[in-house]
């Protein structure tokens, strides 16, 4: 596969950054004419300069001569860098120490780009290099020029006769070969004097000493002005005619361009170089501020940049599928996280190469690596190689952020206790808001909206209707209109009675927020399983929050907003790649490459916290695992710093080394053991179901659990042991027959199936919501106890629509409406249970569900009376009943329907009445009295007698039960038995009749006058009957029966006269009758015997007077009723007196009387009174 390099590329002319290399062209063509001399091709850093210059040159050369020069090895050092936070002055110093620095690289680049003898005249001298061919050039030139020395001047040490001798050929030669010494030597001396005067001709003079006078030439310009003639004759000497300067603007130093200008300028106008040369500088947007840089460059072009944060992320995609990674499984997400931060292209492509690297070397010896991790600590190598290195060393900002993963576990659990300390008091709020409905909340709300804004609201226009606010609350649909808009038109009072209308903005948010609408509408919508789920989840993050990667820490619990995390000064790639996971703590695993044999410092670390019983986390993580392992001692094992999850992980997957793992094993399998290891193996571990099945064997390892402290640690190992147990013993069966809750709150890491077989070897004491699975299997499979929150919270969550359900009415017609057959058998099954669960206060049992209780064999008598006493509903009939013994518990229960064929079919059942029927009949004689008894059963006489003929029956339902009866009491005699309250009731209802033999009984009771009363029509008419009176009876029978004068008149002729004389009451009424008939009959002892005990007086008058105008004239006669009325009555029957009386009517009708028959002889008024006269006696 071919190799991508990092130099810059030649750009094809379809790139759209050709274009650049186009302009750049055409003002070349036209800088002679348009004195152009300065040109920036400007661009951001990675923007792709190099690659348009690397066009230009490459494209163009045949047409132009490139000097390229490049800064991009010369680094300021930190000093320089670090000069803008120092003095002025010493700034000042460091930036021309800069500056020079950046003019001799230029200056360099210029003289050493050209061989020697290109710039024979430079100054600048350079190791010249000489070939073999050159070499022997050299020494044969100067051996001939010794030897011709020699042969012209032929000098006396050097002359050897012999050889003189041999070359000595006469001397026609001998002249030939001193011209031609000659000639060589005037050529050689030639050559000398033109290098001398070459090599000292270009020296300069900077001291002079003139005997005691001294002249010094002191130079402080900068390198280009020291060695401008130096650069003018380069320029003389080549034909260079574009100078391309690169990576100059990387110094941040603005006053080197005002250098190359002013060099630029020198050398254009020397007429040394003559010719014109153009500087073109690639360079960043921002190296000069504001409208500077128009200033100093003659035409500016500009470089868009290849790659930017909109397209990154399709360059790095790109450039991993054509390196052979494209399926590596990068998601788009990730590599746009990555692809972020990448702005420069050889960046990019280095960081392709090198993930191609690691990805064919690491992936290959562990294909379990995550790709994208690789990518991303790629990335991170590449821009912080620094603390990339750190990262081998276990330092640096990301080493630091991964190994505090420890100091951020306390602010995730305070986290959530935070989040549970808020779930508590929308928990308050539910609780408040419990009994409220929907409807109530929005009046709520409503409320809030008229006393904080319209408090003299009348009603609210929606569509075009205006309605109350109990309207509105009452409709959620109009309520969901009414905070659709925030502007609302209302009627409102104002003045004595008036309203009008008006418009407003509401601010619903303002009011949401007082009242809390929506949260308690929403608490209200998810009712009390949303808060059991959320506890659940809350306990386990606590127990899981140790076991969770770094980035779900800082992603769950905001630990990326704590000063702690903050304080690390992670750079924005270093955040975000933790934050993502692209690095976290298996780190080493993706910057190392694995070795027989070798083991990290962190493991050796590790190993030797072992040796000396130091402990170490449990979830210290182990780099290479294998190597570890053979590093172990058996000793080692003899301590619980041997316990690590990374270890026995490893122990557990691999027989090799099962000795060791059982060793751990041990560790836990004690009195005393860590259990909290366990616990947190459990949620980290991936070998659970070896480890505590091992565990499991120990004879103790549930009582060990059982007894844990730590109560979040003991409902990890619990959730475990269950889950791994194959079958539970007595004591662990025991206990989770009565923590059901538990099942609910953590089957899901049990497993729900395994949480089923578990259950249905339970009978779970008390149940709860959590899981519907889990209750529904349970349901199913009867794995629950008979109590009455059992069977409440069942029908509660197989009836929803039930809103009204609670421990005070639920039943068992209430369990059967839940249609679950298995619930209902059950419950059925276990009837004698459940029924003393019930409320006996509940009184709405169907019909059927009564028959059921009632003919159930398993419920005792007195259980089921207890129950059904008070049923609202009832059995039709005994029909239903198959066991006649059940009959008096259903009287006595009473739910047998209210029916005088109910009745009468338990009468005849009892062969009569009975205590349970005469309290039946007394329960029910309301609901009785409604019917009419039916003629056609054949005891309605022997019930009517029975029910009657006694005193069975409560006094107040006497008269409602007979009107259910029709008819005259069946049987006289029995009404002496019959108490005398009971007796009016069947007098007053017409139901005993008259004749003598009903009399003489009536007679014997208290009942009698009442009776007569009742037939006072009849016994007018028959007063020959046999009666007998008492005062009081008689009294009663005169005053309150229906008798005209003369019946009563009649009546008082039966009554016996010792009956008369002997009530004062029955005198007045006997005196009255006679007043108003005007006439008497008894004799006139006894009628002057009730005229003196009678007390009214005017009635006494008016009956004298009476019977004196009737023919009483008998003067004895008179006196005795004059002296029966006694008193100033009696005067008047002495003549020797005249009696005063009182001036009325009654007193003058008397008084005439007593005149007419000669009584007296006149009366006179006197004043107010009547004063009487007797004859004169003679």
């Amino acid at each position: 596969m071919a190799i991508d390099t990092l130099l810059p590329k030649k750009l094809d002319k379809s790139d759209a950054s050709y274009t650049s290399v186009k302009e750049l062209e055409e003002a070349l063509s036209i800088a002679p004419q348009k004195n152009i001399r300065n040109i920036a091709l400007t661009g951001p850093f990675g923007s792709g300069k190099s690659s348009v210059l690397t066009t230009l040159m490459e494209d163009f050369a045949a047409i132009y001569e490139f000097l390229p020069i490049s800064l991009a090895t010369l680094q300021a050092n930190e000093e320089d860098n670090n000069a803008i936070q120092e003095e002025s002055d010493e700034k000042e110093k460091r930036t021309e120490n800069l500056n020079r620095k950046i003019e001799y690289s230029i200056l360099q680049q210029l003289i050493y780009r050209e061989k020697t003898h290109i710039v024979p005249n430079s100054r600048f001298r350079k190791i010249v290099h000489l070939s073999e061919r050159e070499l022997f050039k050299y020494s044969f030139c100067c051996v001939l020029t010794l030897l011709c020395f020699l042969i012209v001047f032929e000098p006396d040490f050097a002359i050897v006769n012999s050889i003189y001798d041999f070359f000595s050929w006469g001397d026609r030669w001998n002249t030939i070969f001193d011209f031609a010494a000659s000639g060589w030597l005037l050529i050689a001396l030639y050559h000398i004097v033109r290098y001398i005067f070459k090599s000292y001709s270009n020296s300069k003079l900077n001291k002079l000493n003139l005997k005691d006078w001294e002249i010094e030439v002191i130079e402080n310009n900068s390198i280009f002005n020291k060695h401008l003639d130096e650069i003018l004759y380069f320029f003389q000497v080549t034909n260079y005619n574009v100078v391309i300067i690169e990576d100059l603007d990387r110094f941040g130093i603005p006053n080197i361009f005002l250098k190359l200008r002013e060099l630029n300028q020198l050398i254009n106008e020397s007429k040394i170089v003559s010719r014109h040369i153009t500087f073109i500088y690639a360079i960043k947007d921002d190296i000069f501020k504001d409208e500077e840089r128009t200033k100093f460059f003659d035409f500016i072009t500009t470089v868009i940049p290849v790659i930017n944060p909109s397209n990154s992320k399709d360059k790095l995609k790109f450039a991993l599928e054509k390196k052979g990674c494209g399926n590596d499984g990068i998601s788009d997400d990730d590599l746009s996280e990555m692809a972020f931060f990448i702005q420069d292209m050889r960046i990019l492509t280095n960081i392709v190469n090198e993930y191609k690297q690691y990805r064919d070397k690491l992936c290959e010896a562990d294909s379990r690596l995550n790709k994208t991790k690789l990518l991303g600590m790629i990335v991170y190598k590449n821009y912080y190689p620094q603390d990339f290195a750190l990262l081998h060393r276990r330092d640096g900002k990301v080493y630091k952020c991964i190994s505090s993963k420890s100091l951020f576990i306390p602010f995730a659990l305070k986290a959530i206790e935070e989040s549970e300390n808020t779930l508590s008091k929308k928990e308050q709020i539910f609780k408040q808001d419990m009994c409220l409905s929907k409807t109530d909340l929005r009046r709520v709300f409503l409320f809030k909206l008229w006393n904080k804004f319209i408090p003299n609201l009348i009603s609210i226009r929606i569509d075009n209707d205006y309605l109350s606010l109990e309207q509105i609350a009452s409709n959620e649909a109009l309520f969901t209109k009414l905070l659709s808009t925030n502007r609302i038109t209302y009627q409102y009072h104002y003045g004595y009675g008036g309203t009008s209308s008006s418009t407003k903005n509401i601010d619903y948010k303002s009011i949401d927020k007082e009242v809390n609408y929506s949260e308690r509408i929403e608490l209200l919508e998810q009712g009390f399983s949303y808060f059991t789920e959320e506890y659940k989840r809350f306990q386990k993050e606590r127990i899981k929050v140790k076991s969770l990667k770094l980035k779900d820490l800082i992603r769950k619990y905001k630990v990326g907003e704590t000063d702690t995390y903050k304080n690390i000064g992670l750079t924005p790639m270093m955040n975000v790649f933790v934050r993502r996971g692209y690095l976290d703590e298996d780190y080493y695993d993706y910057i190392s490459y694995f070795y027989e044999g070798m083991v990290s410092q962190a493991d050796r670390e590790l190993l030797l916290s072992m040796k000396i019983e130091e402990t170490q986390p449990y979830e210290y993580h182990i780099d290479k695992i294998e190597n570890f392992v053979k590093e172990l001692k058996d000793y080692m094992f003899e301590s619980d710093t041997i316990l690590n999850i990374d270890l026995l992980d490893y122990l557990a997957t691999h027989e090799m080394y099962n000795e060791k793992f059982e060793h751990i094993m041990l560790r836990l399998e004690c009195e005393k053991s860590p259990l909290q290891f366990l616990a947190q193996y459990y949620n980290e571990g991936k070998q659970q179901r070896k480890v505590f099945a091992h565990f499991i064997k120990y004879t103790n390892s549930w009582n060990n659990i059982d007894s844990w402290k730590n109560p979040i640690e003991r409902d990890c190992l619990i959730e475990a042991y269950l889950k791994f147990c194959p079958k539970l013993g007595q004591t662990e069966q025991k206990w989770l027959n009565n923590n059901y809750k538990f099942l609910t709150e953590h089957y899901e890491g049990i497993t729900l199936e395994k949480s089923l077989i578990l259950a249905k070897a339970s009978l779970f004491a008390s149940l709860c919501n959590g899981s519907d699975d889990l209750l529904d299997y349970v349901i199913e499979h009867n794995c629950y106890e008979i109590s009455l929150e059992n069977m409440l919270l069942i029908t509660m969550y197989l009836h929803t629509d039930d809103k009204t359900l609670s421990q005070e009415n639920l039943n068992y017609t209430r369990i059967k409406a839940t249609n679950n057959e298995s619930f209902v058998c059950y419950v059925a099954d276990n009837i004698s249970k459940a029924v003393l669960c019930f409320n006996d206060n509940d009184q709405d049992e169907s019909s059927e569900a009564l028959l059921f209780l009632l003919t159930n064999e398993q419920i005792d008598s007195n259980t089921k009376i207890k129950y059904l006493t008070g049923q609202h509903n009832h059995i039709d009939s005994f029909a239903g009943i198959e066991n006649t013994d059940i009959y008096d518990v259903a009287i006595r229960s009473k739910i047998i329907l209210p029916t005088w064929d109910n009745i009468s079919f338990y009468f005849n059942y009892k062969n009569g009445m009975c205590e349970e029927l005469d309290g039946y009949i007394n329960h029910y004689a309301t609901e009785l009295s409604k019917n009419v008894y039916p003629n056609d059963l054949n005891n309605k006489e022997e019930l009517y007698v029975s029910l009657f003929g006694n005193d069975i029956l409560d006094l107040e339902n006497y008269p409602k039960l007979l009107n259910s009866f029709n008819g005259d009491f069946p049987d006289i005699n029995q009404l002496q038995n019959v108490e005398v309250n009971r007796l009016l009731v069947l007098v007053k209802n017409g139901r005993i009749p008259f004749n003598q033999e009903t009399v003489t009984i009536m007679n014997k009771t208290e009942a009698f006058s009442e009776y007569i009363i009742y037939h006072s029509n009849v016994f007018a008419n028959n007063l020959g009957l046999e009666y007998h009176f008492t005062i009081s009876s008689i009294y009663k029978i005169l005053t309150k029966g229906n008798f005209s004068i003369k019946n009563k008149f009649d009546i008082i002729g039966i009554i016996p006269n010792d009956i008369l004389r002997n009530s004062q009451p029955l005198a007045n009424v006997v005196i009255e009758v006679f007043s108003q008939k005007q006439q008497i009959n008894v004799e006139y002892d006894i009628l002057e015997y009730l005229l003196k005990i009678s007390s009214n007086e005017d009635r006494k008058i008016q009956l004298t007077t009476i019977l004196i105008r009737n023919g009483v004239n008998n003067k004895n006669s008179i006196t005795k009723f004059l002296f029966a009325i006694g008193g100033i009555y009696a005067e008047i029957c002495d003549n020797e007196k005249r009696a005063k009386l009182s001036n009325s009517i009654l007193n003058q009708q008397l008084l005439g009387a007593l005149q007419q028959v000669g009584f007296i002889s006149s009366f006179r008024e006197e004043k107010d009174q009547l004063r009487v006269y007797h004859k004169v006696q003679k």
